[in-house]
């Protein structure tokens, strides 16, 4: 008896580590950084090609493309302050904005960690002010 019981507290603890470990891997994590925007038109895209994946779309930096593991992935973009003089207050204050990776920003000329399209940057904030400060994570 004492031989089961042990055996059913030791399933127990197991099932408790694997539900615990399945929740903590599943979290979002939100990080900080800058957001630009791109004109049309949005194609080719290095994830894509010639395939139209609509308007709600971005490019991410090449650390955060990940060699094109990123191809797909949403993310919820959220303005959070202006980054010039220019524009002291972009943010619209609608909420966030989720896009589709569809792109890796190309290097040397990226200003930002995530680069939207003009219709998904123009959705959270002014696009007079070219650059804003932002929360991001995958969702």
């Amino acid at each position: 008896m004492a031989f089961q019981l042990k055996n059913f507290s030791l399933a127990l603890i197991s099932l408790f580590i694997i539900m615990m470990s399945l929740l903590c891997s599943s979290a979002s994590v939100e990080s900080s950084g800058t957001a630009t925007y791109y004109t049309p038109p949005y194609v080719p895209s290095a994830c894509y090609g010639f395939e139209d994946e609509g308007v709600m779309i971005a490019a991410l930096s090449e650390g955060l493309f990940n060699g094109g593991a990123a191809c797909g992935q949403y993310y919820q973009v959220t303005c959070v302050s202006g980054t010039n003089q220019g524009t002291p207050h972009p943010c619209l204050g609608n909420g966030p904005v989720t896009v589709k990776i569809v792109d890796k920003c190309p290097a040397g000329s990226c200003r930002g960690t995530i680069d939207l399209s003009q219709e998904a940057f123009a959705s959270i904030a002014d696009t007079a002010s070219g650059s804003i400060n932002i929360d991001f994570q995958q969702v």
